[in-house]
């Protein structure tokens, strides 16, 4: 059996327009605060481009409005409960406590919120595949960065997850 959630690879080849591919890499993981099954939650990038995917994202993260959605501009709304709120949160801090590096967001609500399940749009780069960021389905508004050193270390990256819905190249 196989089951198919969401820790979608996105690869980003060496010859891609990466300002474009991130920010729609980030903006895709990040509709519909991160609650869809085929969300891009783990891209994929060469690892001597990584510092300038990060910083892509870094912008694109942090250019999108939390909000309620039916806020002109809003781009992202709450997560579904509190349950699920609690359940990122914690997956936060796990890549925080794992070593991930946060590049934009993080634990709590955006600081313009002091209520509702709203979760800031969250970056992290220097994921390994053994990090519960990387491994667990979080069906919330992170992404998880990985580098890879060529292209057969990227499938085997990409592959190396039991989720099995969607991938991205």
């Amino acid at each position: 059996a196989q089951e198919l959630g969401g820790k979608s690879a996105n690869i980003l080849l060496p010859d891609v327009d990466f300002k474009n591919a991130v920010t729609k890499g980030v903006t895709s993981m990040m509709i519909n605060s991160g609650q869809s099954c085929s969300a891009p939650t783990r891209m994929l990038v060469p690892a001597d481009r990584q510092d300038e995917v990060k910083a892509y994202a870094k912008a694109a993260a942090e250019s999108l409005r939390v909000g309620a959605v039916s806020d002109a501009g809003t781009y992202m709304g709450p997560v579904v409960s509190e349950a699920q709120y609690n359940k990122v949160q914690r997956l936060i801090q796990a890549g925080i406590d794992e070593g991930a590096e946060l590049v934009a967001g993080g634990p709590g609500r955006p600081e313009h919120m002091n209520r509702g399940f709203f979760v800031r749009p969250t970056v992290f780069a220097n994921v390994t595949n053994d990090m519960t960021i990387a491994r667990e389905e979080i069906f919330g508004p992170v992404l998880s960065i990985l580098p890879y050193k060529d292209e057969a270390d990227a499938i085997r990256i990409a592959n190396e997850t039991v989720y099995g819905l969607a991938a991205y190249v």
